[in-house]
């Protein structure tokens, strides 16, 4: 345990805190709104994408009800017949 002790007081004293510079903190400040306005337009184009996307399955589901049932109307599927 002696020598982590001593490792430990040797790093505090090799290892001086240091401020960062006024530039570099600007610097990083912009570069994470930039990360984050691009974030959010990737989320905002997702969601208008499936939006798009759910609205064009239920367009073609409707189309294909209403195919469905005139082809079941054709048919004669769509009326009872009557019995003879």
């Amino acid at each position: 345990m002696p020598a982590l002790v001593e490792l430990t007081g040797r790093l505090e004293r090799a290892m001086v805190p240091v401020e960062p510079s006024t530039a570099f903190v600007r610097s990083l400040g912009r570069e994470l709104i930039a990360a984050s306005r691009r974030s959010q337009r990737a989320a905002r184009r997702l969601r208008y994408g499936l939006l798009i996307g759910a609205a064009a399955l239920g367009s073609a589901a409707s189309v294909a009800g209403v195919v469905t049932f005139l082809l079941l109307r054709r048919r004669g599927g769509g009326h009872p017949r009557p019995v003879a």
